[in-house]
């Protein structure tokens, strides 16, 4: 819970009809009070990363069927069918919220494999940027206003 300050600025009926006509300003109380933090977005892709991911030729490995589901509605059917077909990059951009800066990324998919992989850019991007280590919880979602993944460090080991 966050602790804040909440200001009232109307009066009640009971606090006007008992004001006094002669001094017009109504003060502010602030009162302090806990809020609990909402989450603006819904993370589509939660990765508990493990030492395989991380280490230096790591590839953070991403479910074929989340990307189909949030990238590829929005691709031609030739774009489909080279992702299922053939060795297929995307070079994207992602946001790192944490941090606020924007990285260039490439997801490859070669056929025989079933997911999306981030290989050489994940490394240089985010594991040694970022300092990253096996048991963080990583979230991932699709900005369709700016046509890019925000990622961000949802806690694990530090």
């Amino acid at each position: 819970m966050i602790k804040t300050l909440f200001y009232t600025f109307l009066q009640t009926k009971h606090q006007e009809e008992n004001a006094d006509r002669t001094y017009p300003n109504y003060p502010l109380f602030p009162q302090e009070v806990e809020i609990r933090p909402i989450t603006p977005f819904r993370w589509e892709i939660l990765k508990t990363l493990t030492r395989h991911e991380i280490l230096e030729e790591g590839i953070l490995q991403l479910p074929h069927e989340q990307i189909q589901d949030l990238l590829m509605r929005y691709f031609s059917e030739h774009d489909i069918l080279l992702a299922n077909y053939l060795t297929y990059q995307l070079n994207l951009f992602v946001k790192d919220l944490d941090t606020n800066t924007i990285h260039f990324v490439s997801l490859w998919r070669h056929p025989h494999e079933k997911n999306f992989a981030m290989r050489e850019s994940w490394i240089k991007e985010f594991v040694k940027r970022r300092e990253l280590v096996a048991g963080m919880v990583v979230g991932m979602y699709w900005d369709f206003e700016n046509h890019m993944f925000c990622f961000s460090v949802l806690g694990g080991s530090e």
